[in-house]
């Protein structure tokens, strides 16, 4: 039976129920707790410093990654939609992507193979939208900025197992008041439950640091500090989301399913999933009517020479579903091959994306696999796309 976690949506949205299990129907339940009215501007805020915040009107993103250690992370997606209100997608920390240049991992382990930016590739490469910012906060981030103690409203309790096998109750089920640390703390711990309870967790600690956000815009700038060049963006899109009466929090709709290293993970819910990045994030659908199907495939022998190309594509709207390496390591120029006549003209698109590249059609037996093959020659070494 598939198991989903739905799409929560504020007052006056809508809600798609499927066939549930038993653990995804409490999480429906709770996720769509999230959006109701996630605040009311605090009176005493300068209604100005939130205006020249926000951003009406615009299509922005940004992805955050938050934490340091490869089983203690959270990620995020915050949003500016022109055409209706901003939202913060949760994004499951052993959700299955496809990663550029290592096949299908959890996000996580994305983060671990090549940090946010190839973490952030990934989602771009998973969902086909658009990302215009990547942060990454080091574990502390919510502590330091946080002013002080936060009410949370948990729909499930926190139980972590120790060492020795046995399982403690670490914060019961309602609404608490917790430190600035373990808001941080519910973010990326997993806990002895499953993952849609962890989804859950996460989602009442991020609408606990918009409550924050909205009652001081300044919190965005502190939790935000130490994000690189993109934290100015990620602060005033915490602002945006934290603002807005009518603000999203919501996941995507996923699946349970089990990684290749046998770990839990969950996988995007099929026609669910893709009606959620419709209705919700199609302003950053990159390729609204379809994504072209892409391998690349080695063929000059150098170490990370399909790397930029991937991610020049990735990042241009093609998915990219495999890389290897080719039959042979002596090709001199790069061949951009059209799997059927109805890729000819996403081939030739990448043609003038890489600027080079010789064109060929394969009409007698076209893969079924993939709409596009490139086979990375000597005319582009390592490190340049």
């Amino acid at each position: 039976m598939l198991v989903v976690v739905a799409v929560s949506v504020a007052v006056g949205g809508f809600f798609a129920r499927a066939q549930l299990g038993t653990a995804a129907e409490n999480a429906f339940e709770a996720v769509g707790d999230w959006s109701t009215k996630l605040r009311d501007l605090a009176a005493a805020e300068p209604q100005s410093e939130v205006e020249s915040r926000t951003r009406q009107g615009e299509s922005t993103s940004v992805f955050i990654a938050l934490g340091t250690e490869p089983d203690e992370t959270a990620f995020a997606l915050l949003v500016a939609d022109p055409d209706g209100p901003p939202l913060l997608v949760v994004l499951p920390q052993n959700l299955l992507v496809g990663v550029p240049g290592f096949g299908e991992f959890r996000l996580v382990d994305a983060l671990a193979f090549g940090g946010e930016e190839l973490a952030a590739l990934s989602v771009v490469n998973e969902f086909g939208i658009r990302i215009d910012g990547v942060v990454a906060l080091p574990g502390g981030s919510v502590n330091r900025g946080l002013p002080g103690p936060v009410v949370v409203d948990l729909s499930v309790p926190l139980f972590v197992e120790a060492t020795d096998g046995s399982v403690s109750r670490i914060l019961s089920a309602g609404r608490t008041e917790v430190t600035a640390d373990f808001v941080e703390t519910l973010l990326v711990t997993a806990g002895a439950g499953d993952s849609f309870e962890w989804l859950q967790r996460q989602g009442s600690a991020w609408r606990s640091i918009l409550d924050a956000v909205a009652e001081s815009p300044a919190t965005a700038d502190r939790i935000t500090a130490l994000g690189g060049i993109d934290a100015a963006l990620a602060a005033d899109l915490l602002v945006t989301v934290a603002a807005d009466p009518d603000a999203f929090l919501a996941t995507i709709p996923v699946s349970s399913a089990e990684s290749s290293t046998g770990a839990e993970a969950l996988v995007p819910a099929g026609d669910q999933a893709d009606d959620f990045l419709r209705q919700r994030l199609d302003h950053l659908l990159l390729r609204p009517g379809g994504r072209p199907r892409l391998e690349v495939l080695n063929g000059n022998g150098r170490i990370g020479t399909t790397a930029d190309i991937s991610a020049i594509l990735i990042r241009d709207g093609f998915h990219l579903v495999r890389t290897d390496n080719a039959d042979d390591f002596d090709y001199q120029e790069t061949l951009v091959v059209a799997q059927g006549n109805h890729a000819e003209g996403w081939a030739r698109e990448v043609v003038e994306l890489l600027g080079r590249g010789l064109l060929f059609l394969e009409v007698r037996a076209p893969s079924g696999v993939v709409d596009i093959s490139i086979i990375v020659g000597h005319d582009i070494p390592s490190g340049e796309g």
